[in-house]
């Protein structure tokens, strides 16, 4: 293979901006997917407000107790699920580490997580439209999405299989190999999801549109490119897949395989998000199904109420 077709290996940060930070021993530091997550999850705050102000009739500040809610259930949850399914055995040895909500994060497990927070939402807040609130949240979520993948692209966290000769989007990993990057894939893809998102809410659209929208145009990408990821290192010897997987092992033209910097856990040769997956493409599927089938909404912008409490009079 041609390394001079390959995209040069980049890396952002990590940033010292104290060397030795006194009482703790250890230096601070700025990390590239840190920020770009939190960058994203304020872009996604902030254009949810605006958007909720006004076309959605409420409030930003009441879309941000709601985006923050979410946020806060789903990091959590991103946590629980990455140990319990990506993590077996290490939880197997200390349980503990289901508590440290700081370590490994699953984006599949935030956006359980953060569809099981709308529901506990909900239910603080009868008076609520489930389904209006749930569609906006998935508007606004790739916003976020799109800057978390950029992070993972920034420290190239997700390795994949060899690239095929010519492939123009292969890496050049430091070990010389050239590899598919699924955080860089994935971050393009977001970003076409976005673009769609953007262009789409030109004009109203049904309730669960962007929900039912969300879980179609990318459930089917990420059980796709799942299929590049490498074996974890528990994999050992000749890795022997069924038809279903070697399928597409084929067409990918990548093979099978155990790689140095780690890989996700398989369950009868699929990863827990292709599972997924397939969950959310079919509840996607039945959701914007319904949708289309529904009319617009209508539009209206939220009024701020004066000083002294009282709704500004409509000219």
């Amino acid at each position: 293979m041609n390394i001079l077709a390959a995209l040069p290996y980049w890396q952002f940060g990590p940033w010292t901006l104290i060397d030795n930070v006194p009482g703790f021993n250890m230096p601070l530091q700025i990390h590239s997917f840190g920020m770009l997550v939190a960058i994203g999850l304020l872009l996604a705050l902030t254009m949810g407000s605006r958007r909720a102000e006004q076309k959605m009739g409420f409030s930003g500040e009441s879309f941000q107790n709601f985006g923050f809610f979410l946020i806060a259930f789903g990091w959590c949850f991103s946590h629980v699920f990455d140990v319990v399914f990506y993590q077996p055995e290490q939880l197997a040895e200390n349980p503990w580490i289901i508590f440290q909500v700081w370590g490994s994060i699953s984006s599949y497990g935030g956006l359980l997580g953060g569809i099981i927070a709308v529901f506990i939402w909900k239910k603080m807040h009868p008076d609520m439209d489930l389904l209006k609130w749930a569609d906006h949240a998935a508007w606004a979520l790739p916003f976020a999405w799109f800057f978390g993948r950029m992070g993972c692209a920034s420290v190239h966290d997700h390795p994949g299989g060899l690239a095929p000769d010519g492939w123009p989007l292969a890496l050049l990993f430091p070990d010389g190999t050239i590899r598919h990057d699924l955080g860089f894939y994935e971050m393009m893809w977001w970003g076409v999801i976005v673009a769609t998102f953007v262009i789409l809410d030109r004009k109203p659209r049904p309730k669960g549109f962007f929900l039912g929208l969300l879980f179609v145009m990318y459930a089917p990408i990420r059980f796709t490119l799942d299929f590049l990821r490498v074996w974890p290192q528990s994999a050992e010897g000749t890795i022997d897949v069924n038809g279903f997987v070697q399928f597409f092992l084929d067409i990918l033209q990548v093979q099978a395989e155990v790689y140095t910097y780690g890989g996700d856990k398989r369950y009868f040769d699929l990863t827990p998000a292709q599972f997924v997956s397939m969950g959310i493409f079919t509840a996607g599927v039945i959701i914007l199904s319904r949708a289309m089938k529904k009319e617009p909404v209508t539009w209206e912008k939220f009024e701020h109420p004066n000083p002294n409490g009282e709704k500004p009079k409509s000219e």
